[in-house]
């Protein structure tokens, strides 16, 4: 059914990059099936990255997401090169900035915007309503570019939205 599901996903979208979020199973064989069928990995944590690798699941296929990624583990996503990282804030964008260029590699990023949706529901769920610990509020924007304008090692690849 994976596989299945994963091959529809990919027949529909041919040219996107579909991770597996590992938050939601991180079996090595069920991230290995995964992974021979081409999809990549969305991880949270840099013990979620040493899964994902000792899966085979290529870094250039791989995206860390999620909120308090520790210096350690960006250093980690960093040297494996990863496909890229989803910031969520303007601290974190400026400590990846410093990580990358202490590593003395290039940091693909792409920001997460908080959108200022409120969804109707639980709020220690809630991911989009302005306040969330989630993401970039879109007034922050102009100075998260000047942060990346002012990084050589930040390249802005895309934009990441809940």
């Amino acid at each position: 059914r994976l596989r299945a599901n994963l091959q529809r996903l990919q027949h529909a979208l041919p040219s996107v990059n579909i991770c597996f979020a590992m938050k939601a199973n991180g079996n090595l064989a069920v991230l290995k099936l995964l992974g021979q069928q081409g999809a990549g990995a969305d991880i949270v944590s840099g013990g979620e990255l040493m899964r994902a690798l000792k899966a085979g699941i290529p870094a250039a296929k791989i995206v860390f997401s999620g909120v308090g990624k520790t210096s350690a583990e960006l250093d980690a996503a960093l040297t494996a090169q990863i496909h890229q990282f989803n910031v969520e804030s303007l601290e974190e964008l400026e400590q990846i900035a410093a990580r990358a260029q202490a590593c003395g590699q290039r940091a693909p990023i792409a920001l997460r915007v908080n959108p200022d949706v409120a969804a109707d529901t639980h709020h220690k769920i809630a991911t989009g309503s302005k306040g969330d610990k989630f993401g970039i509020d879109t007034e922050l924007l102009p100075r998260a570019l000047e942060i990346i304008n002012s990084a050589s090692q930040l390249e802005l690849v895309g934009l990441a939205i809940h």
